[in-house]
């Protein structure tokens, strides 16, 4: 009998469900794409991590290589020895500190825990314990300021109190729920987590096997082990800013059973009536806790418009509504260039969409000529629906910033500007009655995340790939320029950052990095940005403005913008130059400014 043949590298990464496929396939495209990564020809950002565990990580460093391609990473990996999760950190000579890691990731595990309350001990006794295991995480925490993501303490194969081991002080459950609590309330802005409970909890009796930890210190089932690295491949692209933003779905067999132009409206099945259109109502609500966390929904259906906008205008059981869509695309063209249409009009790069429709068709066509577009083919009974995107873990979660959730609104605000811009007569006289404001943000609690992520995640309006974690903007507080704007269609939050050095040796004001939101291009915020920081240069006694532009093969178009704000190309590789003087042929960019309070 023949073996059957293992898939390719190229296949595997285009599945957004990969983590479906069995580990013994995984571990294979791993090493095969680890000595070969050429073998996929979608661009990669590299990417250096190191992995410090409790147990012997060399199973999931197999197939890690493979979730971070996934996700658009090259990775190199360093993994720490055994035992070595707490011990290498602290060792400023460790081979730890040699590898310079980009990112680092720490594994521990229940058998990390240095405490174990007593059976009978109460919830003051718990608190105290949680509090003392801190300290030796408070102290790794200190020693860097690179990105870390973390898995929490997983919860124990056997339970002394049995079914009341989670909700009672002295049960083993109960302490590492609160020890996780505290850890996670604790933990500095740089950390990030993964909830190592829901990944056992849906890896079900596949996530321990004690023989395997006793035979190789590898407490996870190997088949748990690609959940693991969809988790940790998932953080790093919400923790680096490589989340994708948006979603596109279809209609017809996607948010209703049926079809409503040959259906009708009664017709679909959408509703508590059956349990097909329980199901969609169950999608929907999923779909909206999505929105409401900030991703963008968009729709994209062969269909009359008027017949697929009536559910949403008339269907009692629709839970989403027309304000809920940002870009609404009905009508008879291949979905392709829909897609096309819609990232175009959302100012988004096509590596920022999931798609989901229930055509195999369909789905293929998008694989085919849209390859960065995550396509995930919607399968089987409609209540699956939720756990289909729940499994490709579409949309991992940073933290959540006031502008994440405010998103949709900011787009469709953005489509207002946009579609007023493109009839109007005059350009400056519509800029101008949109009442422009900006709003001069300082570094504080409640700004500083929205700042640092909005570095990490721009990737159009970037100079360079310089990145700052929120305590490296508090460091540099005075240095920064954050710009929030808002107009009388929307307040669309910090939009534009500036991370400025006075170098007294060169005599001239650094920009390090300049980022824009691309919900604010053609809105001139460029102009006054530059405004702002030649008032900043003059303020410091400098006559010159210096920055460094490094082409990331997405941010084109910020070299010509340079030269029409003044800055020439200088002697050093990537480097410009401008006075303060700005060129006269600046457009006006029509916005009063305030200071924030402080």
């Amino acid at each position: 009998m023949t073996k059957p043949s293992v898939p390719s590298v190229e296949n595997a990464l285009s599945d957004p469900l990969l983590v479906d496929w069995p580990v013994a396939t995984l571990q294979k495209l791993g090493r095969r794409y680890s000595k070969d990564p050429q073998q996929s020809k979608t661009p990669k950002t590299s990417l250096r991590v190191a992995i410090n565990a409790g147990f012997t990580a060399d199973y999931l460093a197999e197939i890690l290589p493979l979730f971070f391609a996934h996700r658009g990473f090259d990775i190199a990996i360093y993994v720490g020895p055994y035992g070595g999760l707490q011990t290498e950190i602290l060792d400023s000579g460790s081979a730890f500190w040699t590898f310079d890691p980009d990112l680092v990731v720490w594994l521990p595990t229940h058998r990390d825990l240095r405490y174990v309350p007593a059976i009978d001990a109460n919830t003051e006794d718990v608190k105290k314990l949680a509090d003392s295991e801190l300290e030796s995480w408070r102290a790794m925490w200190a020693r860097t300021q690179i990105p870390i993501i973390q898995m929490t303490f997983d919860p124990p194969p056997t339970r002394p109190l049995g079914e009341g081991d989670g909700l009672y002080p002295g049960g083993r459950l109960h302490y590492i729920r609160t020890v996780n609590a505290a850890m996670i309330e604790a933990a500095p802005d740089h950390v990030a987590f993964i909830d190592s409970e829901v990944l056992a909890m849906r890896s079900g009796i596949d996530w321990f096997d004690d023989r395997l930890y006793r035979l190789a210190k590898q407490p996870f089932a190997m088949e748990a082990l690609p959940s693991i690295a969809n988790a940790l491949a998932g953080a790093a692209t919400s923790t680096l800013g490589r989340s994708r933003k948006a979603i596109i779905v279809d209609l017809d067999n996607t948010l209703w059973g049926g079809v409503v132009g040959d259906d009708g409206l009664t017709g679909i099945a959408l509703g508590p009536e059956t349990a097909e259109g329980e199901s969609f109502v169950a999608f929907q609500k999923y779909l909206k806790t999505l929105t409401d966390r900030g991703i963008v929904l968009n729709v994209c259906s062969k269909n009359d418009p008027k017949f697929a906008r009536e559910p949403f205008e008339q269907h009692s059981a629709m839970v989403l509504k027309l304000d809920d869509v940002a870009e609404f695309r009905a009508n008879f063209e291949d979905k392709a260039t829909n897609i096309r249409a819609i990232a175009e009009a959302l100012n988004l790069g096509l590596d920022a969409f999931v798609f989901i429709d229930d055509s195999p068709v369909e789905c293929a066509l998008v694989r085919e000529t849209l390859p960065e577009v995550w396509t995930i083919e919607l399968k089987g009974d409609p209540s699956g629906f939720p756990d289909l995107l729940e499994r490709a873990a579409s949309f991992p979660v940073g933290r959540l910033t006031a502008e994440d959730r405010r998103r949709t609104a900011s787009y469709k605000a953005l489509e207002t500007v946009q579609k007023g811009m493109e009839s109007a007569t005059d350009i400056d006289s519509f800029l101008r009655d949109l009442t422009p404001q900006v709003v001069i943000e300082t570094v504080r609690d409640d700004t500083v995340e929205r700042i640092s992520q909005l570095i990490g995640k721009t990737n159009q309006f970037k100079l360079n790939g310089s990145t700052y974690s929120p305590v490296e903007l508090r460091e540099r507080a005075d240095n920064v320029l954050a710009l929030r704007l808002k107009d009388r269609l929307q307040d669309y939050g910090i939009v534009a950052v500036a991370v400025l050095e006075n170098n007294q040796d060169d005599g001239a004001l650094v920009v390090r990095n300049w980022v824009m939101s691309c919900r604010v291009f053609s809105r001139r915020l460029e102009y006054l940005t530059r405004e702002l920081i030649t008032e900043k240069a003059a303020a410091a006694s400098f006559s010159r403005i210096r920055l460094q532009y490094v082409e990331s093969g997405r941010n084109g178009l910020v070299s010509p913008l340079l030269d029409q704000l003044g800055f020439e190309p200088d002697t050093e590789q990537g480097w410009y130059e401008a006075t303060l003087d700005a060129p006269s042929a600046l457009p006006p960019h029509f916005m009063s400014r305030v200071q924030a309070d402080s």
